[in-house]
């Protein structure tokens, strides 16, 4: 395998988490890195070189590839100068604040031709993996419902540090698109196409942010699958996320890190079929699956088989922005509009 040369844009907290999956790969050299604070060059290895302007950096260095890990407000200039030349991209979560900059980046993939992959590793954890493989087994029966939940805590010092969260034309969104998007996406991965969604956000505690912090919504799929979400950063610490299915023959539910399963004659009857890895540190929420991901992502550069997350497949943004629509409008939003959008 050839060894690709990576750039990085954007040297926030979750790069951090890219540039030590990049370390525990061959074949995958960090050579570049862009931020606009002078001051992030520190923690670079020797050798990295360092640009505060991202197009200098691609037009300067021969990449194979860039990992863009910014503010959500500039993943589309930064994907569009990379599609301009070329140059493939592993994109950060959320793809995009909203439908029509996500129609307007898929139309850049199609046009270019380059890879342009979305980070959701959550789909790789060991839990979410066996829990679709058993959903998909039949052996459990029809699937009658699917629930997320996300509970965590952020306070204004968290805004104020970054005061880009706090803003919907910088963020796109608040507990939804920053905390909770991997729930909604395995949500909408385990229920199905989408028929309509309900839903209402609001800020029961941050009075002070543009964005909600807190968002509820029921969501019908079309093979009569039921949907619920609850996410909010109100709470006084971050609580385990739960992800539960409800089939015919029993209960699959995801919390602090493992799979579970109840019959359904005896719901108190759990049993724990298996364990997702873990992250040391605080960021442990983040998921383990950046490494494999990453590595699929090259593998897949490399010709092997695309496991990558496609902008093609990125449901969630438009998921997001119906339930808000919803709430906005006090209507039910069905799916085929945001479709046409």
């Amino acid at each position: 395998m050839k060894t690709f040369k990576t750039g990085i844009i954007g040297l926030g907290t979750v790069s951090r988490t890219h540039r030590n999956a990049l370390a525990q790969l061959d074949h995958v050299e960090l050579t570049a890195v862009s931020d606009v604070k002078p001051e992030k060059k520190d923690e670079l290895p020797e050798g990295v070189h360092f640009y505060q302007d991202y197009e200098e950096m691609l037009d300067q260095e021969q990449l194979d590839a860039v990992h863009i890990c910014l503010p959500h407000y500039l993943h589309l200039p930064a994907v569009t100068a990379c599609a301009k030349r070329g140059i493939n991209v592993l994109l950060e979560k959320p793809s995009t604040m909203n439908t029509a900059e996500l129609r307007q980046m898929q139309a850049l993939d199609r046009e270019y031709g380059f890879k342009l992959a979305v980070c959701f590793q959550n789909r790789l954890n060991p839990t979410f993996v066996k829990l679709r493989e058993l959903i998909g087994s039949g052996e459990y029966g029809k699937l009658l419902g699917v629930k997320g939940v996300a509970i965590w805590s952020r306070n204004m010092g968290y805004y104020n540090a970054a005061p880009w969260r706090a803003s919907m034309a910088q963020a796109g969104g608040g507990c939804m698109i920053n905390q909770a998007i991997h729930t909604l996406d395995q949500l909408q991965l385990l229920g199905g196409p989408i028929r309509s969604v309900n839903g209402q956000v609001c800020n029961l505690a941050l009075k002070e942010i543009e964005v909600e912090d807190t968002a509820v919504a029921h969501i019908d799929f079309e093979n009569g699958v039921t949907g619920t979400f609850f996410g909010t950063v109100t709470y006084v610490k971050n609580s385990s996320i739960e992800v539960q299915a409800v089939c015919e023959k029993g209960s699959f539910t995801i919390k602090d890190y493992g799979l579970y399963y109840a019959p359904a004659e005896n719901e108190n009857e759990k049993t724990l079929l298996v364990r997702d890895r873990r992250l040391p540190g605080s960021k442990t929420y983040y998921g383990a699956s950046h490494v494999e991901l990453i590595r699929g992502f090259y593998e897949t550069l490399a010709g092997h088989e695309d496991t990558c997350v496609s902008i093609q497949e990125d449901k969630v943004i438009s998921l997001i922005e119906a339930i808000r629509r919803s709430s906005l409008e006090g209507r039910t939003i069905l799916w085929k509009e945001m479709e046409e959008q």
